[in-house]
């Protein structure tokens, strides 16, 4: 098995260097062994609410045609033990998360839209529902004060107004206030 992984290493390093040269065939030998382990790695990163909006296809194809480019120029070096396929993976990821970010933005953010597809597909389960809605509420309460996030965590835990108030230090007024200021925040997350 050793002898198998230091074969395709040379062999990765051979055609490293005769896509240097402008070999397509080299190019094509490249591609032929990584796209597909690259397409599954990519799939698994987009499955989920961004499944319907990027297609790994796309980041596959975007990968190698960066890669090639780059290689082309003699931007990479020969790869080490397993060295090429981690170069792929690594271009890849970061072109996955740049279009996740892209379609996190305000106004295309993917987790406030429905697609007409997606009243077809198979519910989604209340645990994941219950962490997706969690998540939000994470990143609703990422900039507010640590009494802020404090009183909104402890009603979420099921203790009462005047239970929060105590343990805060604060009017029950005061936690009525920021407990209607987190709903309105919350509601207005998923209003589209």
């Amino acid at each position: 098995m050793a002898a198998e992984s230091e074969n395709q290493d040379q062999t990765d390093k051979r055609l490293l260097e005769q896509i240097q040269q402008g070999d397509q065939l080299a190019a094509q030998e490249i591609f032929s062994r990584y796209s597909q382990r690259l397409l599954t790695t990519a799939h698994k990163r987009l499955a989920g609410l961004f499944a319907s909006r990027v297609d790994p296809e796309d980041i596959v194809q975007s990968t190698f045609k960066s890669f090639f480019r780059r290689a082309g120029n003699g931007g990479y070096l020969a790869p080490e033990a397993g060295d090429l396929f981690n170069l792929l993976v690594n271009i890849a990821m970061r072109k996955v998360n740049a279009r996740v970010d892209y379609h996190q933005a305000a106004s295309r953010d993917v987790r406030k839209t429905v697609s007409v597809d997606d009243f077809n597909a198979p519910a989604i389960n209340d645990e994941q529902k219950l962490r997706e809605l969690m998540l939000t509420i994470e990143d609703i309460c990422q900039p507010l004060s640590e009494t802020q996030r404090q009183i909104i965590h402890l009603r979420l835990e099921g203790f009462s107004v005047s239970e929060i108030a105590d343990q805060c230090g604060r009017s029950k007024r005061t936690v009525e206030r920021e407990l209607q200021n987190f709903r309105k925040q919350l509601c207005s997350h998923f209003e589209p």
